[in-house]
């Protein structure tokens, strides 16, 4: 086995790792090594990338045992809330079975992450994932639980988290809120094949709700993901809650969208909003995945024992 900085002559075969080791992500479609190459370009060019949540002093291993990908690792230099310096690993992962090899590939980035002086390495942040890894909101999915569990096992601990539901071809029949309200429908076009939706409800002109939902486009080119909506907010204001508007918002939204070509719904809450998550799995939707950030103090380094 040996580890290696990953070049750009690398990108067929990282990119097939990856899309193997995603393969039962929800929400994770195969991508292109084209789209694989515009995440991982800051490694290759130096620069950031905006639109891919770039981060500063990129770098990424690559383990190798004869001729195979086991385990690949993007990591950089980000800020936390834009005033301290942390470390960022953007993606990690690697073979089921091929713990020591993780180990290695882990140990390897740490490294490099630490001689830039930083106190806190944070993984699978919302702020620097992948865009096409999973929909918006997702951190390390449960279904790459054997990285969560090297990454606990190396002094890591959850700091957020966001569980996912879905709605496979739904249909629904909006059911009006006892509170008389005018619902107003914004289309606008982005990555997907259908447009994203905005619904907002409001009494004598005052803006009391609003519901904004995504394509799963937004997310991934691949034609799998055009028929998923990823509603992303759901509020309503305090003094008009408990009166069936928030479900009749949804509802209605779910309603406009199908009609446009929609047939599946996904949402996502904090991992502590109870009260959503109670609300989403009583509505028709179905838990099925729960996803988690991680950080690592490096003050803090545990005691391994193999």
């Amino acid at each position: 086995m040996e580890i290696i900085e990953y070049t750009s002559d690398m990108q067929v075969p990282v990119t097939r790792f990856y899309n193997h080791l995603t393969a039962d992500v929800p929400h994770c479609y195969p991508v292109s090594e084209e789209e694989f190459a515009v995440a991982i370009h800051g490694v290759t060019t130096g620069k950031a990338d905006e639109k891919e949540g770039g981060i500063d002093s990129e770098t990424a291993f690559v383990a190798i045992t004869e001729g195979t990908v086991q385990a690949f690792i993007h990591v950089g230099i980000g800020q936390e809330e834009k005033v301290e310096d942390v470390g960022v690993i953007r993606f990690f992962g690697y073979e089921r079975g091929a713990r020591r090899i993780g180990q290695a590939v882990l140990e390897k980035a740490e490294a490099y992450l630490k001689t830039h002086n930083i106190s806190k390495i944070f993984a699978f942040s919302q702020d620097y994932r992948y865009r096409f890894y999973h929909f918006g909101h997702a951190y390390l999915s449960d279904a790459l639980d054997q990285v969560q569990a090297l990454l606990g096992y190396n002094g890591y601990h959850r700091s957020a988290g966001e569980v996912f539901l879905d709605w496979e071809n739904y249909t629904v029949t909006p059911i009006p809120a006892s509170l008389p309200v005018t619902l107003s429908v914004d289309w606008k076009q982005g990555r997907g094949q259908f447009p994203n939706c905005t619904v907002k409800a409001f009494q004598d002109d005052k803006e009391v709700g609003e519901c904004w939902s995504v394509s799963g486009g937004e997310f991934s080119s691949h034609p799998d993901a055009q028929n998923w909506l990823h509603t992303t907010w759901l509020g309503i204001e305090d003094e008009f809650q408990g009166q069936g508007l928030g479900r009749y918002l949804l509802q209605y939204e779910l309603q406009e969208m199908h009609k446009v070509g929609y047939r599946h719904a996904a949402i996502s809450t904090a991992w502590d909003n109870h009260r959503a998550f109670l609300f989403y799995s009583n509505c028709g939707y179905r838990t099925v995945d729960w996803t988690y950030e991680f950080v690592k103090n490096l003050s803090q380094t545990p005691t391994h024992k193999w």
